[in-house]
């Protein structure tokens, strides 16, 4: 943690790319697939044997203005990743039980039962891997404009929300399944909140974001007094008001860039080689990576809010998600066990980055 310490503060202080990781070539292969795909900005950062050893805007972020190693932007489901750290760091701290039903935590709004099941509530851990059988995928977000912005509570209970987003409830058994669902994490938010007694935005920001010196990263809705914003485009296009905003916080409101994102790996590769100063223990990581399986035995493809690949001998190799949100594409993959991987911003809608994500992992691998 010290020399991560030390590289971060260099790096807050003169924000200088580092090179050695992506060629003039590969830049400008980059380049070209971004036209391809539409996306009209990038903030991309590349770690090597658990540092960042590349980090660099590209594109635009608005208008005329250039993408910046600073230049934040909504992450999407990324969210997911540090909202499960959240939940770790207080599992050590034996405030939470991840394998007790999140309605122990909850003062208000709490879950009924399938009614097949009515006595069975998900655990946290269940919400945080999508095996909770909790209805919605996911949220367009509101326009920062609007006359009513849903609280977590709204949302969860279906009002001034749109039309098609319901109540949030279980609508499959518990542990019978994987599927995905941003409403999952919306009863996790509330459990946070119930239980902490402040809004998860502050929460989080002071026992995950603060700690790992993500001082451009948070957590809620308007970005209010940051200038650097990469707003959202989609067919190449602007969107209105240049982004939307999400009560949905703990599923897809983080705002950052991905310097600041590479620390979360960072400290998940810090917790594995079990470093004293990292926030997160040894044990915590081993349940963040742990596959989970569903009633019938069957393993699924994802952990604590990261998806999982397995190498040949079943065992974890590497953790990654992606996100979108209306306006902004996003991606990381790190590799748990030789400490390296990439994160990629955009501020494209639904962007393909297939190609892009390939390009990168074929420079980790050579590299």
């Amino acid at each position: 943690m010290k020399k991560r310490t030390v590289t971060l503060i260099l790096f807050l202080i003169t924000y200088i790319p580092v090179y050695c990781q992506l060629s003039k070539l590969e830049e400008k292969k980059l380049d070209s697939l971004m036209e391809i795909s539409k996306i009209p900005g990038a903030s991309l950062s590349i770690i090597k044997k658990g540092d960042v050893v590349y980090s660099k805007g590209f594109g635009i972020s608005s208008g005329s203005n250039k993408v910046t190693e600073k230049t934040i932007f909504q992450s999407a489901s990324l969210s997911k990743f540090p909202t499960a750290l959240l939940f770790l760091i207080n599992a050590q701290n034996q405030i939470f039980d991840l394998d007790n039903e999140i309605n122990a935590y909850l003062k208000t709004n709490k879950l009924k039962g399938f009614k097949s099941e009515p006595n069975t509530i998900p655990t946290i851990s269940q919400l945080l891997s999508h095996t909770g059988g909790i209805n919605v995928h996911g949220f367009l977000g509101y326009k920062p404009n609007r006359k009513i912005i849903p609280t977590i509570e709204n949302v969860i209970e279906g009002k001034h929300t749109f039309l098609w987003e319901p109540k949030i409830k279980i609508k499959n058994k518990v542990n019978s399944q994987f599927e995905y669902s941003g409403g999952g994490y919306c009863y996790l938010q509330k459990g946070i909140k119930d239980t902490k007694q402040e809004l998860f935005r502050t929460v989080i920001q002071k026992e995950l974001l603060q700690p790992l010196n993500m001082k451009n990263s948070f957590f809620g809705l308007s970005p209010d007094g940051v200038n650097d914003i990469a707003y959202g485009y989609k067919n190449g296009k602007p969107i209105k008001l240049g982004f939307r905003v999400y009560s949905q916080e703990a599923a897809a409101s983080l705002w950052t860039n991905s310097f600041e994102y590479s620390q979360l790996l960072l400290e998940v590769s810090a917790g594995l080689n079990d470093e004293k100063s990292s926030i997160l223990t040894k044990e915590s990581i081993a349940l963040l990576t742990k596959p989970t399986s569903t009633s019938d035995g069957k393993l699924t493809m994802y952990g604590l809010g990261v998806g999982l690949k397995y190498n040949k001998n079943k065992k974890v190799k590497y953790i990654s998600h992606d996100g979108a949100n209306v306006g902004y594409s996003s991606f990381f993959y790190f590799d748990i066990i030789d400490g390296s991987g990439f994160v990629l911003l955009t501020n494209a809608h639904y962007a393909n980055l297939k190609d892009i994500n390939a390009l990168l992992k074929e420079n980790i691998a050579e590299n």
